[in-house]
C-alpha cells in the first residue's frame, strides 16, 4: 500500500490531473469513475426520463431485474444518460487493465443494488472530496464515514486497501480525523490557500468506524 501511496502523492504534487498522470506513471492499472454498484430492480427507478433512457439499452429483463454483465461502452452511457442507475468510486487500483466486461451481483432478489465483483484484480479503492471554508469537521468526518460505510458495504471492495485524498482550506483542521481513522498513516501537499492530505489503510475493513473524531 505505501508504494501506491506514493504514487498517488507523486501524482498529487506534479498534476492537477490525478488519474490521467497515475495511468500514465505507475505500474498499477487506474480506472477514474470506477463502476461499484448498479441498480437492480426497475421499481427503484422512478424518473420516467431515466427509464425511457435505460430501454435504449434494454437494461431490465422481462422479469424487471438488471443483468449482471456491462461492457465498458454501457457504463459509460450510464455515467453520462443514467446516473441515478449507477455508483461510482473515484478511482480503483487494479493490478492489471480488466479485459473484458464488468460484473455485478446482487446478494438477494431484492437488493436496491448490484455489487461490482473481480475482488481478484483489486489493490485498493480511492476516494477523493474536496471542501469549502464554511464545510464544518463535522460535515467532513460525516462525509468520510459515507463514503467508507458504501464501500464496506460491497464485498469486493471492504477487504482491499482504502486511500482518502481530502482537500480543506489551510484554517480547517481535520488533523483529529486523520489520526481517528488512519492512525499515522497519513501525509499532505500545501497548494497555495489549499492543503491537500491523504490518508489510507491495508485493508478498508480494518478502520474502526465504532466511535467519532467528533462529537455527531
Amino acid at each position: 500500500m505505501k508504494k501506491i501511496i506514493s504514487d498517488i502523492h507523486n501524482a498529487e504534487q506534479n498534476s492537477r490531473k490525478t488519474i490521467e498522470f497515475l495511468i500514465q506513471n505507475s505500474s498499477w492499472s487506474w480506472i477514474g469513475e470506477y463502476p461499484i454498484s448498479i441498480v437492480n430492480e426497475i421499481s427503484r427507478i422512478t424518473n420516467e426520463e431515466d427509464l425511457k433512457n435505460l430501454e435504449k439499452i434494454n437494461f431490465f429483463d422481462a422479469e424487471g431485474f438488471s443483468k449482471n454483465s456491462y461492457s465498458p461502452k454501457e457504463i459509460e452511457y450510464l455515467i453520462q444518460d443514467v446516473p441515478s442507475a449507477i455508483k461510482t468510486a473515484y478511482c480503483l487500483c487494479l493490478k492489471k487493465k480488466p479485459a473484458g466486461n464488468y460484473i455485478f451481483k446482487e446478494k438477494s432478489q431484492n437488493d436496491h443494488w448490484k455489487k461490482v465483483t473481480d475482488e481478484q484484480n483489486f489493490e485498493a479503492l480511492v476516494e477523493s472530496t474536496k471542501f469549502k471554508d464554511s464545510d464544518s469537521v463535522k460535515v467532513i468526518e460525516n462525509a468520510l464515514r459515507d463514503i467508507m460505510q458504501g464501500a464496506k458495504d460491497i464485498p469486493s471492495l471492504k477487504n482491499i486497501g482504502f486511500a482518502w485524498i481530502v482537500t480543506v482550506p489551510k484554517t480547517t483542521n481535520v488533523e483529529a480525523i486523520l489520526n481517528h481513522y488512519f492512525l499515522d498513516n497519513h501525509i499532505f501537499i500545501e497548494k497555495g490557500r489549499k492543503i491537500t492530505y491523504i490518508g489510507w489503510a491495508d485493508k478498508l475493513v480494518d478502520i474502526n468506524m465504532r466511535t467519532f473524531a467528533n462529537n455527531p
